[in-house]
């Protein structure tokens, strides 16, 4: 359904007559504005449909001329008054306003140079917080390259325990052969000596066996020729 219209043509005619009636300007906008809404385009056809009306301008009435003699002077002495009123309240306000004027100059100027040394400050910090930014660069630079020399190290230590320790199972390896050999030699060496003691005690043997016989042997050689000579 089509929107209901805000405004009657007739209305809006009426406005449009009062603008004439006023002197002003016509137009869609003056109408609108003096309506206090509506569509300009529909304004415009309305504006459009009406007849034009042209207006006269209405000539002034002659005046007498002292009267304009005198409307001239009073119109001078007034346009005087009012350039020494407006002089003397220009004076009057720079004269006023000159020392606030300094006063917030100065102030401002303050501030400025105040804003001036933060920012001179605020550039000295910064440059202090590169430089310890760039020192602790540096310093965990070098703490990397440490970390790397002692990783480097620890496993150069680790490699030279690992040879200490096949060194230590080696030369143990060598101990336990060492005693077993020793323990073996200890064991042959008992058993040489009584394997020798057994040879002397056989030895020993011998010589009692052979010593017996010796003594013997001339016991029976004498009694024999004694039995011959009975």
């Amino acid at each position: 359904m089509p929107r209901p219209q805000k405004y009657t043509d007739p209305e809006i005619m009426a406005v449009i007559e009062t603008l004439r009636a006023e002197g002003g300007e016509v137009n869609p906008m003056r109408v609108r504005m003096r309506l206090g809404g509506g569509n300009v385009t529909r304004i415009k056809a309305v504006i459009a449909s009406m007849p034009r009306r042209e207006t006269r301008p209405a000539r002034p009435s002659p005046l007498p001329q002292s009267l304009m003699r005198e409307l001239q002077q009073v119109t001078s002495e007034a346009s005087q008054q009012i350039v020494s009123i407006v002089a003397n309240y220009w004076t009057s306000t720079l004269a006023g306003s000159a020392s606030p004027a300094r006063e917030e100059n100065a102030r401002l100027r303050r501030q400025v140079e105040d804003l001036e040394t933060e920012a001179l400050a605020s550039a000295g910090r910064l440059a202090q917080a590169e430089n310890q930014r760039d020192e602790t660069a540096r310093a965990l630079k070098q703490l990397g390259q440490e970390k790397a020399e002692l990783a480097q190290g620890f496993g150069s230590l680790q490699s030279a325990l690992r040879n200490a320790e096949s060194d230590v199972r080696a030369a143990q390896r060598l101990i336990d052969n060492f005693e077993r050999n020793r323990r073996e030699d200890r064991d042959e060496i008992r058993s040489l000596q009584m394997r020798i003691e057994g040879l002397v005690g056989e030895i020993g043997a011998l010589k009692a066996k052979a010593s017996g016989g010796q003594q013997k042997g001339p016991t029976r050689a004498a009694k024999a020729p004694g039995s011959r000579a009975r």
